[in-house]
């Protein structure tokens, strides 16, 4: 039956956990993370795979971590934990629990399910805000994706930072040098069919080279579309609070953005003061 080859993927990201009780900007994102579990476990069930797409914890520290597996251990999905600019990849595999490991111990692999290549990389460098892949990372992609290949499996790639461009001030803190995994990706000839980060927290979708990409808000605050000509205060809202649902059966591949927390309180300009004076005119 159709079903039993339809690939469910579930991806969350941003979701800057802190330590039980702690809070930052007035919003505590144990119960927001505990509310899109619930969700998860309400309308997904069937679902393949549960990745947590980086920034794990908001400041790195062990008892965010300890958080974080309270939380998730209420849903039986199979799950997978990625690393973002806020993680600390050596704190987190201190902690960990089975982590996922490549071969150089960094946070990344692969899952294939249902003729889908599912790859996860680690784009983290702890302590930078625009970090990317290495050559080590880098090289570890490549056999990946040629081996996707040679078995005729669909890719899907899921990364911490955005690698697309998109026309906003995270531009300056997306994937560093993002045409060197673009290459890689090129260089290929893997049937791509999605890419899906976080690290922006707002929802858009487009493409990159050629391939699909999405990016989901995330568990925390939602920026505006802070466009190009604009300059001032870049607005954040409190929601939605989403995460989302990949459904591909090879040729037909849908991303769903599912919303958690619906409403849209403005938040306090004085909670983000470094997003006041905002002017964006440059990408690289």
């Amino acid at each position: 039956p159709y079903a039993s080859r339809l690939l469910k993927l579930i991806v969350m990201s941003d979701i800057h956990l802190l330590p039980k009780g702690e809070i930052k900007r007035g919003l505590d994102t144990a119960p927001r993370f505990e509310a899109a579990i619930q969700d998860v476990n309400k309308y997904h069930g069937d679902a393949d795979l549960l990745v947590f797409a980086g920034d794990i914890a908001d400041q790195a520290d062990a008892g965010a971590y300890a958080v974080f597996d309270d939380i998730r251990a209420r849903n039986d999905l199979p799950q997978r934990v990625m690393m973002g600019n806020h993680d600390d990849r050596n704190v987190y595999l201190e902690h960990a629990n089975d982590p996922m490991l490549d071969n150089n111990r960094f946070v990344q692999g692969y899952d294939d399910i249902k003729g889908h290549r599912i790859i996860m990389l680690d784009t983290s460098d702890p302590g930078v805000l625009r970090s990317g892949l290495c050559a080590k990372r880098l090289e570890w992609t490549r056999e990946c994706l040629a081996d996707a290949k040679a078995q005729n499996l669909k890719v899907i790639l899921l990364m911490h930072h955005n690698p697309c461009a998109l026309q906003m001030p995270v531009d300056t803190y997306r994937l560093a040098e993002p045409e060197k995994l673009l290459a890689v990706l090129h260089a290929s000839g893997a049937g791509i069919i999605q890419v899906i980060a976080g690290h922006c927290h707002i929802t858009t979708a487009g493409s990159w080279g050629g391939y699909p990409c999405a990016t989901i808000a995330g568990n925390q605050h939602r920026v505006e579309p802070f466009l190009r000509g604009r300059t001032g205060q870049q607005t954040c809202f409190e929601a939605p609070a989403q995460y989302a649902v990949l459904m591909s059966d090879g040729l037909n591949c849908a991303v769903h953005f599912q919303s958690y927390v619906d409403h849209s309180t403005i938040m306090d300009p004085g909670l983000f003061p470094y997003k006041m004076a905002q002017k964006f005119e440059i990408i690289d």
